[in-house]
């Protein structure tokens, strides 16, 4: 059994600094990891085979009692066991549980992606709600999708609060953060993809009549909806009737109809 458990004491401890940097997306960004808080999320980042860089434990925390619910060999992993205060120190809730990991991001290659013969994805303009982000990683994960993918200017799906809204889906829900939207959407459309996209003037989605190997789900911010350029990509704009007095619905309910309607018209 190797033994990799390091009791900390010290704040300037490397280790503990570089787990202190990752609430910052620039760190985020540069290290290409980020962190995961809580007995339910650290034990799924673990039995889902996340590659984990360490795991910080507070020193009250029953370290020996969780090793023991765990279904994977974890000897072999980082083990900082630092003290209470310490740990909230770091820690982005009000009540920590004791226990988080720091994990390193997975590289998901969308030009492998775009190679397969079928894939169902969802493409976000300008999500900027962490909830909102979260719950839509969530809602893919459940639907069985292949991916989110994020356009510039939607919120880092790695920071705290959406990695915490996305209760595990994280662990299983490849996400591609594009840089040129224009350029993306042509490699879409050259990959034969219907682009199905969420829009104000769009027709009625339950006439949309679906049944095809590749779709793109776009949906846009509440205030703004998808920005006109990316609207030109439409094979469909597609709208979820309004039969009462609501104007529009939060973005991630909206996406949940839409997710599982192509689902139901794709099965």
């Amino acid at each position: 059994m190797l033994d990799l458990e390091e009791h900390i004491t010290s704040p300037h401890n490397p280790s503990i600094k570089r787990a202190k940097m990752l609430h910052h997306k620039k760190y985020r960004d540069i290290y290409r990891q980020y962190l995961v808080e809580g007995v339910k999320m650290v034990k799924e980042a673990l039995e889902q085979g996340e590659n984990i860089w360490a795991l910080v434990v507070a020193r009250g925390f029953d370290w020996q009692g969780f090793k023991e619910q765990l279904d994977v060999d974890i000897d072999s992993l980082k083990v900082l066991i630092v003290e209470d205060k310490l740990f909230s120190s770091i820690s982005d809730t009000k009540t920590p549980q004791g226990i988080m990991a720091v994990v390193n991001k997975r590289e998901c290659s969308l030009e492998q992606l775009l190679h397969k013969p079928a894939f169902f994805i969802v493409v976000l303009d300008q999500i900027r709600d962490p909830g909102n982000l979260g719950t839509i990683i969530r809602t893919v994960d459940a639907a069985g999708g292949d991916g989110v993918v994020l356009l510039k200017g939607c919120a880092d799906p790695y920071s705290p609060k959406v990695v915490r809204s996305t209760m595990g889906s994280i662990f299983r829900v490849p996400i591609y953060e594009v840089e040129d939207h224009i350029d993306f959407f042509n490699r879409l459309v050259q990959a034969d993809t219907h682009v199905l996209v969420s829009h104000l003037h769009g027709s009625n989605l339950f006439e949309w009549p679906g049944g095809y190997d590749k779709i793109a789900v776009v949906i846009g911010n509440e205030s703004e909806g998808v920005r006109q350029e990316i609207c030109r990509f439409a094979s469909s704009l597609v709208k979820i009737p309004m039969l009462g007095g609501a104007e529009s619905l939060n973005a991630s309910v909206a996406a949940g109809i839409l997710i599982y309607e192509v689902l139901r018209k794709s099965r």
